[in-house]
């Protein structure tokens, strides 16, 4: 096993981190501009990324990335719910 210079490992996190922040920002604007709904423009998204992935890593890493991308998200609430859960009860019960 290799040992990766810390400096050169946070320099590649930042730089990803950037890049998922643009994307971010491009999927906002993109839906606001073409009025796509969320889920079909992220469906559209997830389906050329992974593509992209399979296409550069491999299927097997792609599988991994995305395994482990999913075991990080997959009990995380929505926004909506979110949003529900912390929302000032109205009216009477």
């Amino acid at each position: 096993m290799t040992t990766q210079d810390p400096d050169h490992v946070n320099a590649k996190t930042d730089i990803a981190n950037q890049i998922a922040d643009a994307v971010e920002r491009y999927l906002v604007d993109l839906q606001a501009a073409t009025g796509v709904p969320t889920a079909v423009l992220l469906a559209g998204a997830r389906a050329g990324l992974v593509v992209t992935m399979a296409a550069e890593l491999g299927g097997p890493m792609t599988a991994q990335a995305c395994e482990r991308a999913a075991a990080r998200v997959r009990h995380l609430p929505s926004l909506a719910a979110c949003s529900l859960a912390f929302a000032a009860p109205a009216g009477r019960a």
